[in-house]
């Protein structure tokens, strides 16, 4: 899937490595995993949900994102996902239900876009950000 071109997707990309797993649920036997993965040179993106690991998943996000130097750029474990963009950056969050994912995700990009902060007040069209794809394993909250 094609991204609308976005600046600051590898700077953004590249700083989520540590909060990838914001909202992850506990692994046991009924976890189910999803992951996110982008190709910051090619504005393209993967995604997979489901699986029945983190591995899987991430291996799956990053065949569905089909070209070559796609990364993963958030798994986790019953939860949602949410890829952002905005003229400056986009980014990917997790949490354990969409409103947890969505208000991680404006809450990275308002780092970049500080008008970002206008779309969690109903005015996201003035804010110029856009939710790209929302992900949401089955066992989500």
């Amino acid at each position: 899937m094609r991204l609308m071109g976005s600046v600051g997707l590898a700077v953004a990309v590249a700083g989520l490595a540590a909060g990838s797993m914001l909202g992850a649920g506990t692994a046991n036997a009924a976890s189910q995993h999803a992951a996110i993965a982008v190709n910051p040179g090619e504005m393209v993106y993967g995604v997979s949900v489901n699986a029945a690991s983190t591995a899987d998943a991430e291996a799956a996000a990053i065949a569905n994102c089909g070209t070559d130097g796609c990364e993963v750029a958030a798994s986790w474990a019953n939860g949602c996902g949410v890829l952002m963009e905005s003229n400056e950056a986009t980014v990917v969050a997790s949490g354990a239900t969409r409103a947890d994912a969505e208000r991680n995700a404006y809450q990275r990009i308002s780092e970049v876009t500080p008008t970002a902060v206008l779309g969690t007040t109903g005015s996201a069209n003035l804010s110029g950000v856009r939710i790209v794809e929302v992900v949401c394993t089955a066992n989500a909250r």
